[in-house]
Parts: C-alpha cells; structure tokens; sequence
C-alpha cells in the first residue's frame, strides 16, 4: 500500500512529474510496483484480454520504430519522407537510407517505456488489490486531495506564477496547486474526488443498512466512529470540489459534472429504499450547492458564457492541425510522443509559438498513432469496458468496494470527457493516478460471505 500511495503523491506533488528528473523514478517505481503485483503469490487471475490489448498497443508502437527503407516508407507514409527531408539533415543528404515511420525515434521510445511503466503498473495492481488494501489507498487519497486543494486555494490570494510559491516553470502556465497548469490539477483532482464520493457513498449505504429505528438512537449514532468518518470524508470533498470550481478549468468542471451525473445515476438505479436515495442525493446536491456558493455562481457563469476567448481560440487551431496532421499520416502516424515536432511543419495558426498537444488527445493519438494505434486502442477500451461491466455484475463486492469501485469508473469516465478538450494524462503524474483507479476499477473482489454481507 505505502509503495502505491508514495507513487500517487510523488506523480502530483512533483509538479505533475512533467519533468525527467521526476518522471523517471516515478516510471521506474510504477514498472517496480506492478511487477510485485505480477509476481505475488495471492494474485489473482490476469484479465487476459485485456493483457492482449495492452499488449497489441505495445508492438504497433514498436512497429513505428522499425527502420524501412526510404522506398519501403513512400509507400507506407509518403508525409513521412517529406517531413524527414526537411527535419533530418542526414536522411535528406541521403547519408541515411533507412529510417523508422516515427518521424523522431527518440521521443517515441520515451513514450513507449511510459506506456509499458503504466501498463504494467496497472495490471499489476488489478491482479494484487484486494478489499483491505483498497479501502486505506482510497482513505489516503481523499487526504492527499484534500491538502492538495487546501494548497491550491491558499495560493489563489498570492498568485505569483511559481508553483509552490518559488518554482518558475519552464515554459509560461497558469499554476495551480503543485501543477504548472491548472487544467492538469483540476483533472487529478477530479479523479480523486469521485473515487472519494464512491466511498463515501459505500459509508453512507452501510450506515443506511444499519440505521437505528428511533430518533435517539440516529441522534447517538453521530458520536460514532462510523460518523466521524464519514464527517470527515465529506469535509474533504467539499474542499477537493471546491478547489476544482476555484481553478476556473472548464474542462475540469464539466468533467467533475459527467462523473457526478453518472454515479447519482448508478446510485439511484441501484437503492431499493426510498430514504437511501434521498439521503445520497441530499448529501451530494449540499456539497454541490455549498461550493458553488462559496465558489461563486456568478464567476462561473461568466467562465463558461466565455466561448471565444484566447484559449478557446488555441484550442480550435489545435485541432484544425491535428486533424491535418491525421490526415496526412493516416496509417501510422507520425510516431508516439511526437505531435510537437510535427507542429514544425503543420501548425497553421498562432505561429509565434508551438504547439505541444493538441488539447485533444484524441486527435493527438489520431495524429501520432494512425490506425497503426488507434485499432489497439479502441480494443483496449471496448475490453476493459467489458470486463469492468462484467466486475459490478458478479456481485461478489461488499457495499463499500462496490461503490469505491463504481467511483473510480466514473472518475475514469470524466477524465475521459476532459480529454476531449484538454491533456491532462499526458502528465505522468495523472497517468498514475488513471492507472490506480483503472486497476480498482477492474480488480476482482473475492466472493461475499454471509459475515461480509
């Protein structure tokens, strides 16, 4: 457990991880952890299709790295050798016949030994959780989070650029908390904040299933350990949503509202009883109502009747030129990790700067992947979906795991909502953090026994 928790504090803590100096042993420490999953003699068993995914990912990455020969890569990516022609001298003089589809081989074994570290990581810890190692990692994110937040808002009173209050980053953000850009802290915050409201919503139905028949015994049970606990969680989602609302990220917002609609869906499709449905929803829709009134609803009106702003503006070049760049690479992209350069030779707009994602990334991965990668990666979804949908239909999870299990799936259902305007796990910091909660996600819980249910 501390070896999972340290991965999650050091990917946030460390500015995201976005630099080498921190994305390196957090890599190392994620390929370390799952290979201990991997290894543990009470792992359970492998998900194997999704195994094969991660796997097919894996070596269509690999093939954007096999040298071809100049005539070999006009046929497959004729874009391929036009770009080379103008961005390697060598191959351009001719001095290098042979070259591999990645139009810069370095940045995509980069990002192939990032893929392979979170995989690994992943799966590893799918196979190893179990319920008494979840419940403390879930506790001691919710804290994490909290601090986090608590940080963040503290620095919104004296905002001087620097994360931390003396680190300038490299290149011109808006910090938030310990990241360099506040979208990238508003989607780890997200993803913590709804495996958070899992568990709180897994406390509140086994307070509910519990609950004392007469007024003075529900008066007596807020002297409980079972309260405070579930006082304190609540504490620290109203800070966490707080401090997302206070970054003033749309797609962090909206992302945080698609994970919240869908695990009240899943929680009132799911209570039999009608005051356990009205006890969630009165819970959730306070915190709401709290922090958007702390927050201020004016400020976030304005923020989002603000369509065509700088930002905005960014973005829509972004994806012009992605979509470009796909099409001009359609069979396997320009390689893994490598939208920046090809931004030397097919960014249209605000060209007084480069662009480093797409804000995008699924037009980035469309850009750099092709269908080379695209086919492994909508596998890869469809299977994980698959076997997640097949873990809630078992029923083998206490009250608690299941609805820790259904905060994490909807923690990855908004990050995946973010992407679509913004690149938030493209900092390996979030991508750990998208691993622990796919690997929660996905676990297989061992049978209920009478005593557990």
């Amino acid at each position: 457990m501390g070896l999972v928790v340290a991965v999650i504090a050091w990917g946030a803590l460390a500015f995201g991880a976005v630099y080498p100096w921190a994305y390196r042993p957090l890599a190392a420490t994620c390929l370390a952890c799952g290979a201990i999953g991997l290894l543990s003699p009470t792992r359970r068993t492998l998900p194997r299709q999704v195994v094969v995914a991660l796997a097919a990912l894996a070596c269509a990455t690999l093939v954007q790295q096999l040298p071809l020969s100049r005539a070999a890569l006009a046929q497959i990516s004729p874009a391929t050798v036009e770009v080379l022609g103008r961005y390697d001298v060598l191959f351009a003089a001719g001095f290098i016949q042979d070259h591999a589809l990645s139009i810069a081989p370095a940045r995509t074994w980069t990002g192939l030994i990032l893929l392979a570290c979170f995989a690994t990581f992943w799966v590893g810890l799918a196979v190893s959780l179990h319920d008494k190692l979840i419940i403390p990692v879930v506790q001691c994110l919710i804290g994490l989070s909290a601090g986090i937040a608590a940080l963040a808002i503290a620095q919104m009173g004296g905002a001087t650029g620097k994360v931390y209050g003396f680190w300038q980053p490299e290149f011109a953000g808006a910090p938030f908390g310990p990241f360099v850009n506040r979208n990238h802290c508003a989607g780890w915050l997200v993803m913590s904040a709804l495996v958070g409201f899992g568990y709180f919503s897994g406390l509140l139905a086994r307070s509910m299933r519990d609950r004392a028949s007469s007024w003075r015994a529900r008066v007596v049970w807020f002297s409980t350990r079972e309260a405070s606990r579930l006082i304190l969680v609540a504490a620290g989602l109203i800070i966490v949503t707080l401090a997302v609302l206070f970054s003033a990220s749309r797609s962090g917002i909206a992302s945080m509202a698609v994970g919240l609609t869908a695990l009240v869906t899943l929680r009132a499709v799911r209570l039999r009883h009608r005051a356990g449905r009205v006890a969630f929803l009165m819970s959730i829709s306070l915190v709401v109502v709290l922090c958007v009134g702390w927050a201020g609803s004016d400020t976030l009106v304005r923020r989002f009747g603000t369509f065509h702003d700088d930002s905005l503006d960014g973005r829509l070049g972004a994806w012009r030129d992605a979509m470009a760049v796909a099409r001009r690479f359609p069979v396997a992209g320009t390689g893994l990790n490598t939208f920046d350069v090809s931004m030397l030779f097919y960014q249209t707009t605000h060209v007084d700067k480069i662009y480093t994602a797409a804000h995008n990334d699924y037009l980035q991965l469309a850009a750099e992947g092709g269908v080379l990668l695209a086919a492994p990666i909508l596998l890869l979804v469809v299977v994980t979906v698959r076997e997640v949908w097949g873990r809630f239909a078992d029923r083998s999870d206490t009250p608690v795991v299941y609805w820790v299990r259904a905060g994490a799936a909807s923690g990855l259902l908004a990050i995946a909502a973010q992407e679509a305007g913004d690149f938030s796990l493209q900092m390996p910091g979030n991508a750990a953090l998208f691993c622990v909660l796919a690997a929660i996600a996905l676990h297989r819980s061992v049978p209920i026994s009478p005593a557990r249910t």
